[in-house]
C-alpha cells in the first residue's frame, strides 16, 4: 500500500468512517432542530390567541415571520363574563354587576387597525372606538385571532 503522511491507507479508512458518522449526525440534529423550529411555528399558526387590556393601556398582537393577523372577534366595554384585572384602575368601577356595556364599532375598528398584519399595537380607549358605551366604568378590549400564513 501507499503511504501518505506516515499512514498506511487501511489507518486512514477508520478516520474517514468517523469523519462521514460526524456528518450525518450533525446533518442529523440540524434535522431535527428544524423539524422543532417548525413545529412551534406550526403550532403558532394553528391556535387561536386571545388577548385583553384594560383602558388605558396598549394591546400588542403578533405573528411570527411569514404570517399575518388574522381577526376573529373583538369586544371593547364590560361584556357580562370575567373581565381581566385593571390593576390601576379602582375596583368599584371594574366590577359593578349592573354594567354590560359593549362598543358596537369595537371588531371594525380591530380589523381596520391590524388585520393582514405581522403585529400591531392599539391604545385601548373609549375614544377609539367611539361614543364611550358606559360613561364612568372601567371597560377592556379583548380580541381574538389566529395567525394565516402568508405569501
Amino acid at each position: 500500500m501507499i503511504k501518505r503522511d506516515g499512514y498506511e491507507g487501511r489507518q486512514v479508512k477508520p478516520v474517514i468512517r468517523t469523519s462521514i458518522a460526524l456528518c450525518i449526525f450533525l446533518i442529523w440534529t440540524t434535522e431535527v432542530s428544524a423539524l422543532a423550529d417548525f413545529s412551534g411555528y406550526l403550532t403558532k399558526l394553528l391556535q387561536n390567541h386571545t388577548v385583553s387590556a384594560c383602558d388605558g393601556e396598549h394591546l400588542m398582537l403578533q405573528c411570527p415571520r411569514h404570517s399575518t393577523v388574522s381577526i376573529q372577534s373583538a369586544s371593547y366595554g364590560r361584556p357580562s363574563h370575567n373581565p381581566p384585572k385593571c390593576a390601576s384602575l379602582s375596583p368599584e368601577t371594574m366590577y359593578s354587576p349592573h354594567h354590560k356595556c359593549l362598543a358596537k364599532t369595537a371588531l371594525q375598528k380591530v380589523l381596520d387597525e391590524c388585520q393582514n398584519l405581522r403585529s400591531c399595537q392599539l391604545l385601548v380607549n373609549s375614544r377609539v372606538f367611539g361614543k364611550d358605551p358606559c360613561p364612568g366604568i372601567t371597560k377592556y378590549l379583548l380580541v381574538t385571532y389566529k395567525c394565516k400564513p402568508s405569501m
